[in-house]
């Protein structure tokens, strides 16, 4: 009986973990466009003397494009980070936007902290291989161990659970997979998987 309820209560809390994340981010979009859409119909309306279906929307994504450029230039950068600098004085807001911050970076093809490659490593034991993806080149200076390791972030659940773990080069195989192709492996639990792995060299 307990283990039934064990079991229960772990997938129950799984599918918590899954679901969450996915709604948050859902309503979160969701709000940012009652949000751009209330505030400028009005100003549309007047303008435009009508409303006009949809312009909310259009406007919403061309804001999000305009932040874009205003981030990949000098001075909008410096502005950004006067901006981000002061969200992390702020109580409750310094412990929750530096996460958000970083997960959404991990999934981001233009950051230098995204994802690289899609590896294969020996985990959680000799003879089992689990899917991760290569986050960085760690140096590491100690008497017992030196030399360089691949950071590898491991899912162990979802792409919202994991760990990362230092491995050695030679025990790290790279595929042949795009990073969205290992994303969408590891959402499937494994049923993206091809019939075969093809290994890269580094």
């Amino acid at each position: 009986m307990e283990h039934i309820k064990g079991a229960i209560k772990k997938t129950f809390f799984t599918g918590l973990v899954v679901l969450v994340p996915i709604v948050i981010t859902i309503l979160a979009i969701l709000w940012l466009f009652r949000f751009v859409d209330g505030f400028l119909s009005p100003v549309f309306q007047e303008v435009l003397g009508r409303e006009v279906p949809g312009l909310g929307f259009l406007a919403t994504i061309v804001i999000i494009f305009l932040v874009g450029l205003l981030a990949t230039n000098v001075l909008g950068s410096r502005l950004l980070k006067f901006v981000q600098d002061v969200l992390m004085r702020l109580p409750v807001v310094k412990n929750i936007y530096p996460t958000i911050r970083q997960l959404v970076e991990a999934f981001s093809p233009a950051t230098s902290s995204s994802f690289k490659r899609v590896v294969l490593v020996e985990y959680p034991q000799k003879g089992v291989f689990s899917l991760g993806f290569l986050t960085n080149e760690v140096s590491i200076n100690h008497s017992s161990e030196k030399g360089q390791f691949f950071s590898v972030y491991l899912p162990t659940n979802n792409l919202y659970l994991g760990q990362v773990a230092l491995f050695n080069p030679s025990e790290v195989i790279f595929t042949s997979f795009t990073v969205e192709e290992g994303l969408r492996i590891i959402l499937s639990a494994g049923t993206a998987f091809p019939p075969s792995i093809k290994s890269q060299s580094h």
